[in-house]
């Protein structure tokens, strides 16, 4: 067993205790919070998280087609970012 790696996620919340295919969510040894969901998981920094969702909240108030706006903008394709509004700026 020389491919063994120890486990260091601490999980803090899973949609059905016990079903490890059920949407979870964990902190790793580095501070990140993971999500899982359907087996991928993605990792990222608390102030990561906040931001993403303060602009989805800020997309979906007013596109209709946010889910590919949000998606573009994440891949930074060129004039896919949304216009700022005025409640959503700080």
């Amino acid at each position: 067993m020389e491919d063994c790696a120890i486990n260091t996620d601490r999980e803090i919340w899973r949609r059905v205790p016990g079903d490890y295919y059920s949407p979870s969510i964990h902190v790793t040894a580095g501070g990140g919070i993971g999500l899982n969901c359907g087996g991928h998981v993605i990792v990222a920094q608390v102030e990561a998280w906040h931001e993403c969702g303060e602009k989805l909240l800020c997309v979906n108030e007013r596109l209709p087609s946010w889910k590919w706006r949000l998606a573009m903008w994440c891949l930074r394709t060129p004039n896919a970012e949304p216009e700022p509004r005025r409640a959503c700026e700080p």
